[in-house]
């Protein structure tokens, strides 16, 4: 029974430990955007989506369902603070809201978007 009792015990902390490393290495959110976005250079329409970023690599995607609206690449600082609610920061450039970073709600992570691109003026 003792032996049974550690080898429970070590199972567990195993299943934790990998849980806890392949859980660190990728994100998946769901966002909502008010309004459309600009994506390096993809225009994503207003709406409901999902947000897969790999830390190892510093890829978003953007997808609605399983069809890939736009991919970026992002680098990730740690901020002072959590966020309250998701954050999203975009910049102006003419007409276009281009995405800047976000920020998932109860998050100190910022992705800033690295590879930003806007629609050039016209």
């Amino acid at each position: 029974m003792r032996f049974f009792g550690k080898t429970f015990v070590l199972g567990l902390t195993l299943t934790a430990l990998l849980g806890v490393s392949a859980l660190a290495g990728e994100v998946i959110k769901t966002l909502t955007l008010n309004r459309d976005v600009s994506v390096n250079g993809t225009v994503v329409k207003k709406g409901t989506y999902k947000v897969k970023i790999n830390k190892e690599t510093g890829e978003m995607t953007i997808l609605n369902g399983k069809e890939v609206i736009a991919r970026t690449t992002v680098s990730l600082t740690m901020d002072e603070r959590k966020a309250n609610g998701d954050e999203i920061a975009l910049t102006q450039n003419g007409d276009t809201n281009v995405l800047k970073s976000i920020k998932f709600d109860g998050s100190r992570e910022r992705f800033n978007v690295v590879s930003a691109q806007a629609v050039p003026n016209q």
